[in-house]
């Protein structure tokens, strides 16, 4: 094929010629063929409807009297015209009544004519139908009036072939002149375009020689005055111009490559000094961290041991006082390390599937009880269509919400702080979030927004003077969210304050079940049980998960939902997930999901929690209770067809929020294997700290102090999971480590033994060193007992939970029976003498005492004075919310002392603060007071049954 960038010029002047004119004459040719057609089919076309209107007329006498040999007669009038090939008259009926054939026709003689339409509408649809453009012939059908009526219908048909070959005729002169036409043009051009490529020829020629002999005194002689003459002057003065620099350009060469010699030495020895200072940089910053952690997690370890021991209230607040200020030095330290990470260009992510929610609720514990205690308001609105699974990185954007909540928390003396998550983009592979913190503080001039998310930079110099910290935060911030692939920026807030906002595009690691055949064999066949009193819902639900070809049963209540699950049960066929709705009637979802965790034969059933709202249940409920899953009505598709995907993982952990069930109980008989732990750790303070955190989950503990030692006690098989210090006298943790493995190779061990790396350096490339180096997971250095239990539970099975901290509000509910009785009228609970019912549920405070096996007594002591020093303040505030009609604090006093009434077992009182914050959800206080009533009188009854167990069991 002719390549037209390739060719020679003059191909390219006769190519342009030739497309040029054929493309003319080929639009010409085109234009003569389709105007001659049409006209010759339009002179058709008119002959045939004159034919048809005098055959018509003459026809009608024909066609009333019903005289077919009158209308042949008719019809034969069209031997005069050679081309009509057909003729039929119909009747009024549509039916044949005469035809035509021109003589000699015998193919069509023995065709039989089917009826015809003869409405107005059919004949118009036969007549576009048989116009073809292309057809060798053409049909024409014309009513026959009579007298204001139709008496029937006239069919002529002619034949084109004679039409067609006057056309073609026509067409192959015009041909014959358009080619002669073609060979006059192309003959012309090849008389004219020399003029054109021989002075090109002559340029290229000289600048072919000039650059091979590197002689710029040539020159082109030329009579021309047109383009191409400025052309070849211009190439004979750039020649003059080049042959008068040679000679400074040698020149300055020589005295370019003696500078160049002296600049690359000199370059030389300031990279190796810059690499000197990098190693020493780097290896000063380990030691820093390591140096300085290692105190750090005996002062905080112990100081958490301490506040789990009876402390009378001064001791109590001066321990909590050395724990905030150990807290508040190694969030300092964090922001130290990881600027010098963004210096060094190490700073980086990590991408694993989480659960957005479960994150959100996780910050929104933390920094509530800091926003109260500052009485600042803090509110979280999270959109509903958010997805639930995500892959990103949960710690770095934790970390980004921190330290604007932080922030607004610090800046903050008075009004509100709003945190709100919004979609911003979505498609079926990922979806971007908006993040925004809302706060009413000191705000952000506009001159400050230009070095505000600059390193060690604060809004003004008084800021930092009033409120201090290291600036750090923003400019951490900033790089966090642009390696996150997002933009971060403030602005400001309408009234007073400011807006912080950052969006993070996310991958979405969930199938899209809108999409053909996708995946579906992963939940096709999954037995499903659907708990809704909503019948609406129950049918909705059903229809989706049909679809999906998933095996689904309904009930409208808790009762039905549980004798359903204990028969498939008992039958060999258990339902697999269990979708229950939150707002039952006679109990909640959560207390069913629990009553089901509790029984062996439905243990293995995972619950789905639907609610209308994301504060319905907080994340230590839905553990506590078994939830996998809470979702937020109106379900998505994508997200229902994730949680019913995702699979349980074992042990106790599992990507994306779902939480596995925990191991069937030990029967009565059998007593629990205590889990051996070696500890490998040559520092005496992190080993008391680390040995009393072990001790407190119900682990069995084994203390060595170098690598060595810890290698000798590994052989010995006794141990479930190594804590392995990575830096240790003798032996340190990473040859230890490699030396086991390289034993357990050795003797062919199906097992592994499961190495954690326990390290004060928390520098990139440190987790990655320990995972290289045979480690199975990592822990820096100081850590807390609930990190130390989660690093545990992902490998061995704790006998205790571990999500246990002596700070943690006491936020676990009682597990419900198996069937959940229903809670009395508010009226009859709070008139109820104690004799007749039960106030206190003994069931939660048992499974508060359960949480620690030495302290039980005093855990449970601690979280029933919480509570009855704390509930009085709630009423009042409920009380202020009802005199001041604020629906919205209403709601949120009542969710907080419901949560804490069913933590101590006060179900009657839990079931009216649920009534209270349901009225509260509707946007009112209507009703409100006599709730309240009830509630007072509820808790005098509660605080007298509380205070009669304490002094019984003392």
């Amino acid at each position: 094929m002719l390549n037209f960038e390739r060719s020679s010029l003059n191909k390219k002047l006769t190519i342009i010629s030739l497309l040029s004119t054929g493309t003319a004459l080929l639009f010409v040719f085109i234009a003569f063929a389709v105007t001659s057609v049409l006209n010759h089919r339009k002179d058709e076309g008119m002959q045939l409807s004159s034919f048809a209107g005098v055959i018509g007329a003459n026809s009608v006498d024909a066609l009333l009297f019903k005289n077919r040999k009158q209308a042949q007669a008719t019809l034969s009038a069209l031997k005069a015209k050679e081309e009509i090939s057909d003729a039929i008259l119909y009747d009024r009926n549509g039916r044949p009544f005469a035809r035509y054939l021109p003589p000699g026709d015998l193919e069509q003689e023995d065709e039989e004519v089917s009826s015809l339409d003869i409405d107005e509408e059919s004949l118009s649809a036969l007549n576009a139908k048989n116009s073809t453009f292309w057809s060798t012939r053409m049909r024409l059908y014309r009513s026959i009036p009579a007298a204001n009526q139709q008496v029937g219908v006239v069919m002529i048909e002619a034949n084109l072939t004679n039409m067609w070959l006057d056309v073609l005729k026509s067409m192959s002169v015009i041909a014959v002149a358009m080619c002669c036409s073609l060979a006059v043009a192309l003959l012309l051009a090849s008389r004219f375009k020399g003029s054109i490529a021989d002075p090109v020829t002559k340029l290229i020629n000289a600048a072919q020689r000039v650059s091979a002999s590197q002689n710029y005194s040539l020159r082109i002689q030329h009579e021309r005055t047109d383009e191409l003459g400025t052309l070849i002057d211009s190439f004979n003065d750039m020649l003059a111009q080049i042959e008068g620099r040679g000679t400074a350009l040698t020149n300055h060469r020589d005295e370019l490559e003696r500078q160049v010699s002296v600049r690359t030495e000199q370059l030389e020895k300031a990279k190796n000094a810059a690499e000197a200072a990098s190693r020493a940089k780097s290896a000063f910053l380990a030691t820093m961290s390591h140096e300085i952690r290692t105190p750090m997690n005996g002062v905080l370890g112990m100081t958490e041991m301490l506040l789990g021991t009876p402390l009378n209230e001064a001791q109590r607040n001066f321990t909590k006082l050395v724990k905030r200020s150990g807290e508040h030095l190694l969030v300092i330290i964090n922001d130290i390390l990881d600027f010098s990470k963004i210096e060094a260009g190490k700073l980086s992510v990590e991408y694993i599937n989480f659960n957005l929610w479960d994150m959100l609720d996780d910050i929104n514990t933390v920094y509530t009880p800091q926003a109260q205690a500052k009485g600042i308001a803090l509110d979280f609105a999270i959109a509903n269509d958010i997805p639930i699974a995500i892959c990103g990185d949960p710690n770095r954007l934790r970390q980004v919400m921190a330290n604007l909540l932080g922030n607004a928390i610090k800046f903050t003396d008075h009004g509100n702080i709003l945190a709100k998550v919004q979609v911003v983009s979505e498609d079926p592979q990922s979806v971007t979030l908006r993040f925004e913190v809302h706060d009413t503080g000191i705000g952000v001039s506009r001159e400050a927004r230009t070095r505000i998310f600059e390193a060690f930079s604060q809004a003004d110099s008084s800021t930092t003077r009033q409120y201090g910290g290291t600036g750090l935060g923003l400019a951490i911030s900033k790089q966090l969210v642009e390696l996150m692939g997002g933009k971060i920026g403030v602005d400001n807030a309408l009234s007073q304050g400011s807006i912080f906002w950052f969006t993070v595009p996310f991958d979405k690691r969930r199938v899209d079940p809108d999409e053909p055949g996708a995946a579906l064999h992963t939940i096709e066949g999954l037995r499903v049980l659907i708990v809704d009193e909503e019948q609406s819902s129950r049918e909705e639900m059903e229809q989706q998960l049909a679809a999906w070809r998933v095996r689904t049963h309904s009930v409208a209540s808790a009762m039905d939902a549980v004798d359903r699950l204990l028969a498939a049960a008992r039958a060999g066929t258990p339902y697999e997930v269990a979708i229950i709705d939150m707002h039952l009637q006679r109990t909640s979802g959560l207390a069913l999901a629990a009553g089901i965790k509790a029984d062996p034969a439905t243990r293995a059933t995972r619950i789905l929690l639907l609610s209308s709202d994301r504060l319905a249940a907080d994340p230590v409920q839905r553990r506590e209770a078994g939830v996998a899953y809470q979702m937020i009505r109106p379900v998505r598709a994508g997200d229902l067809f994730e949680c019913l995907a995702t699979r349980q993982r074992a042990p106790l952990s599992a990507p994306g929020g779902i939480i596995a069930p925990p191991p069937s109980a030990p029967q009565p008989s059998q007593r629990p294997r205590l889990r051996k732990v070696l500890l490998a750790e040559d520092n005496p303070v992190n080993v008391e700290v680390a040995t009393a955190m072990l001790d407190s989950l119900g682990l069995d503990v084994h203390c060595v102090s170098n690598g060595e030692e810890a290698v000798k006690a590994a052989r010995s098989g006794e141990y479930d999971i190594v804590l392995m210090d990575c830096q240790m006298p003798v032996m340190d943790g990473f040859a230890a480590t490699a030396e086991i493995r390289r034993q357990e190779h050795q003797n062919s061990r199906s097992r592994s033994l499961p190495i954690i790396a326990i390290t004060a350096n928390a520098l990139q490339g440190d987790r990655e060193a320990c995972l290289a180096a045979g480690m199975d997971d990592y822990l820096s250095k100081p850590f807390t007992q609930q990190q130390l239990g989660a690093v545990i539970g992902r490998w061995v099975v704790l006998p205790m939970p571990a999500t246990v901290h002596h700070d943690d509000d006491p936020t676990y509910a009682a597990p419900a029976p198996t069937v959940p009785p229903t809670a009395p009228a508010p009226s009859q609970a709070a008139s109820a003498p104690v004799a007749d019912r039960d106030v206190i549920n003994r069931h939660a405070l048992e499974n508060i005492r359960a949480l620690s096996s030495d302290r039980g007594g005093a855990l449970v002591q601690k979280v029933v004075e919480a509570f009855v020093d704390d509930t009085p303040q709630q009423l009042q505030a409920l009380r202020r919310a009802i005199a001041a009609f604020d629906a919205g604090n209403l709601r949120k006093t009542a969710h907080s002392l419901k949560s804490s009434s069913a933590n101590v077992g006060a179900e009657t009182l839990a079931h009216l603060c649920k009534e209270m914050e349901t009225l509260g959800r509707t946007e009112t206080t209507e009703g409100a007071s006599s709730i309240l009533t009830d509630m007072e009188l509820e808790f005098q009854a509660v605080r007298n049954s509380l205070s009669a167990i304490l002094e019984k069991e003392h």
